[in-house]
């Protein structure tokens, strides 16, 4: 696997950028430790401020609402979910503008992903907890408990399971009720990101060993 990288010469952050987000193929959403909300435009390859965040809001992850589940909304369909190190999660409109903010995990919110149908979202914590909730902010259920921080989750293909991770390994957890999760170990060092192609069903995931690995397809 080959990355393609470019360095600006005046870098638009003033501080650590913790999380960035598509918005389209050729657009990108950026924040950090600045408390500001940039938007990349990947052909012209310019660089606006949208907004600037709470200055008590540090984010940690940013997930638009998928196209799909835009396309069916009529109203408040452009927003992003943030994260943040203050335990709360956040639906942020396209123009930078807060529409809810929600007590989510005790300590920091590590990750956040909307359903791919965008009917319910899944938070993770440095509590160990894995959250599922409902668009408009209701807790529905926990769906896992671990002894250390949660640094990321993701959705089944079908949104009908949850992966996340647990120090070195990953596991994944049906929604189905009395469903046994399925558990490996994935790195040799603390794993911070999972993603689940909801196209191919492959689940790529990189940690602390600094590796990035693609296993194989999962059935579910």
């Amino acid at each position: 696997m080959r990355f393609k990288t470019s360095l600006l010469n005046k870098p638009k952050h003033t501080d650590l950028v913790s999380c960035v987000g598509w918005m389209s193929p050729d657009e990108v959403y950026s924040c950090g430790d600045d408390q500001q909300l940039l938007q990349w435009n990947l052909l012209s390859g310019e660089t606006t401020k949208v907004s600037d965040l709470p200055k008590d809001v540090y984010p940690l992850d940013l997930h638009w609402l998928p196209k799909t589940a835009m396309q069916k909304s009529k109203v408040g369909s452009e927003v992003f979910l943030l994260t943040a190190a203050d335990g709360k999660f956040y639906i942020v409109g396209r123009s930078g503008r807060t529409d809810k903010a929600v007590e989510a995990h005790r300590g920091a919110v590590l990750a956040g992903r909307w359903s791919h149908d965008g009917a319910g979202l899944v938070t993770a914590g440095e509590d160990g907890l894995v959250k599922i909730w409902s668009r408009s902010g209701m807790l529905r259920s926990t769906l896992a408990q671990v002894p250390v921080p949660v640094y990321g989750a993701a959705w089944a293909p079908d949104s009908d399971a949850v992966i996340y991770t647990s120090g070195y390994n990953l596991i994944i957890k049906p929604l189905a009720p009395n469903s046994k999760p399925i558990q490996w170990k994935a790195h040799d060092g603390v794993i911070l990101k999972v993603a689940w192609n909801p196209n191919t069903g492959l689940i790529l995931s990189g940690g602390e060993d600094t590796r990035l690995l693609e296993p194989v397809e999962m059935g579910m």
